[in-house]
Order: C-alpha cells, then structure tokens, then sequence
C-alpha cells in the first residue's frame, strides 16, 4: 500500500511539473511573438562571414498580426537595403497544426517563390537565423522538460529541454534559458542530430515599449560554421497596434507592399 501510494504522488508530482514546464513554455512564446495585437518595427540584420569583422548590413520592415492570440499570426517583411536586394518581400501565416505558408518575392526576376516545409531551417535570406525563426517556433511541436534553474544574460532563469515531437533532418534537441521575470527566452542552443549545438540564440537589451518587453537585439552564432548574424530593432521605429489589416498579409501585398507602414 505504502508503495502504491509512493507511486502515486510521483506521478502527481511529474504530471504537475509537465504542466508547469508547457506554461512556461507557452509564456515564452507569447513573450517573444505575441505582444499587442500587431506590431510594425524597422531591424537592421548585421551577416558576418567566417573570419570576417564587417557585416553586411541588411535594412527592413517586419510587419504582424495576430489572428488568435497564441495561435494564428501573419508576418510580413519588406527589404529596403542594400540596393540588390531592395523591394524583396517575405511572408509567413503561421499555422499550429500544418506548415506555415511561406512566400518570397524576388523583384530581379518577378517570382513569388514557396518555401517549402522542408526548408523551415534554412537560412533566411543568407543569414544564421531559419525560416522558422522569423514567425517562431510554435511550443506545442516539441516535448518539454524542465531541467533546472541559471543566470543568463543578467537575469534568472527557467533552463528547459525540448525534443521535436517529429523528427527533423536538423534539430534534435533544444536548450533554453528563459527570464524566470519576462519569460523572454535569453538563450536557446540548438544541437544537431549528432549531439553537437550548431545554432546558439541570444537576446538582450529588452525594453519596454507601450507596455510589452521588447527585444532590442538578437543574435545567431552558428560555431561550426564560424558565422553570427545581429538583429537590431530602430527603437524609433517600433509600434502596436497599429491597426494592420489581413489585405496587408495577402500574397498580392508581396509586390504591393502597404507602404504607409514603411516609412
């Protein structure tokens, strides 16, 4: 009877920390893709090349609109420099229980190009961030575990561990480190079906901005390739609830950006 009893409470006691661990998870993701009801910002994406101390530097807009809250969104991203890739457009209506739907518009050659689902983990447009890590990657398509508590980037933190639900061609485990105060994720390693990390996340400089946490600055170090990339957000240039519209996420706003958000 003893040990049934014993057996009892840690299985009440596993199902509760799993509970607690999805929350967490869930926090996090509303933290770093959800605030407000939409939102329009200008970033700047610094690309350092293997050996190399000057970036190329990549200036545009990123546009969303969330359709329900922690469930359907829309992300819109145009491109102003440099001049080779100026007017290319992105964008995503990302689905929970499918793959998002992915459109990428090349002015040179007046193609509107699918990316498929198989290709959520390449690089977004010859950076070290993925397809995927534009719309973010949704809690609910991997299992979590709550591993133990760091110091990161200055604050304390949740460290938790995600294994896809699927297996995928890249990813086969993710740390994270997650602001046990903002629930914005300060750290994310991403290892490879080796074993090996190949994608390391930071955030930093978090502001608040009309109420919402609001990350300044993100980084992607890919080790074995000797490459970073830097996003930076134009504090002067961030706003909610603006009022976009589902006709500034269609894919005929892929060649007619709304460009009163773009300025």
């Amino acid at each position: 009877m003893k040990k049934l009893l014993i057996t009892a409470l840690a299985l009440l006691s596993f199902g509760a920390l799993a509970a607690d661990v999805n929350k967490i998870m869930k926090k996090a993701h509303m933290a770093s893709y959800y605030a407000a009801d939409d939102g329009v910002a200008q970033m700047v994406m610094k690309v350092y090349s293997k050996g190399s101390k000057k970036p190329i530097k990549k200036l545009f807009y990123m546009l969303r609109k969330d359709i329900k809250d922690g469930g359907k969104q829309m992300f819109y991203t145009y491109f102003m420099r440099p001049s080779d890739i100026s007017k290319t457009t992105f964008l995503v209506h990302k689905n929970i229980l499918k793959d998002d739907y992915r459109r990428l518009y090349i002015p040179a050659s007046d193609k509107v190009l699918p990316i498929a689902g198989s290709r959520k983990q390449d690089p977004f447009m010859g950076s070290d961030f993925s397809y995927e890590d534009v719309s973010g990657r949704h809690f609910t398509k991997d299992n979590h575990k709550l591993i133990g508590s760091a110091s990161e980037g200055g604050e304390d933190c949740f460290v938790t561990e995600s294994i896809p639900k699927v297996k995928e061609n890249k990813i086969s485990k993710i740390k994270a480190w997650i602001s046990k105060k903002s629930y914005v994720p300060m750290k994310v390693d991403y290892y490879n079906q080796d074993g090996v990390v190949y994608r390391t996340y930071t955030s930093s400089s978090i502001k608040m901005i009309q109420g919402f946490p609001t990350i300044m600055k993100r980084v992607m170090v890919s080790p074995l390739e000797g490459t970073k990339t830097e996003m930076l957000v134009n504090p002067k240039k961030v706003k909610y609830n603006v009022g976009l519209k589902d006709s500034d996420f269609s894919e005929r706003s892929l060649k007619n950006p709304p460009m009163k958000y773009l300025k």
